[in-house]
């Protein structure tokens, strides 16, 4: 067959299908359709590109993650924190929405925290919306011994309409390590 296809004359042999060159594969179409190509294993975040320059690349959580910096930002990174400030993308935590009446929801998430660690979801300064809150749940009354992991807080600012009886939100972000054990124990105590 390959002895066919050598003694056929010039006009009639079949041509091999060309390499695209760089500047098609360049193209903004081309880019995002190899950019999603990419993605659908691991999960890109907003800051991929600019991360994938500057460090090494990890696939974690099912996210794509920098690790440790290539030479080329130490000295970027540490003018920014000494003179301005320096900004980490935590976009890869989860974040578990609860909608509820508050008493319902403070009585309830109160079995999964302890104030001997520090403040809980009731604490006056959190309560209102306007700061968040940092605490370590446990699983159900089991407070020394049954860590589920660190959390970030912060409540849906309350309308100033009718406090007592309000429906509330609150906004929980967690570790996506964590995520599938504490939604199913924030979802028990709530039930």
């Amino acid at each position: 067959l390959a002895r066919a296809e050598a003694e056929k004359p010039e006009h009639q042999k079949k041509e091999l299908p060309k390499s695209k060159c760089r500047k098609a594969r360049r193209r903004h179409v081309n880019l995002v359709a190899e950019f999603n190509r990419r993605q659908k294993k691991n999960i890109w975040l907003e800051t991929h590109i600019w991360h994938a320059k500057r460090f090494h690349m990890v696939k974690k959580w099912g996210y794509c993650l920098g690790d440790k910096p290539t030479t080329k930002c130490y000295r970027a990174c540490y003018r920014a924190m000494a003179n301005h400030c320096l900004l980490q993308d935590l976009s890869y935590y989860c974040c578990l929405e609860l909608i509820g009446k508050e008493e319902e929801l403070l009585t309830s998430l109160a079995q999964m925290c302890n104030v001997d660690t520090g403040p809980t979801f009731a604490a006056a300064s959190c309560l209102g919306g306007r700061r968040q809150g940092f605490l370590t749940l446990y699983r159900k009354d089991q407070y020394p011994e049954g860590a589920l992991g660190p959390i970030t807080f912060i409540w849906k600012p309350r309308n100033g309409l009718d406090v007592a009886s309000a429906s509330r939100q609150l906004w929980i972000w967690t570790h996506p390590t964590f995520k599938q054990v504490q939604a199913l124990q924030l979802c028990f105590p709530l039930q």
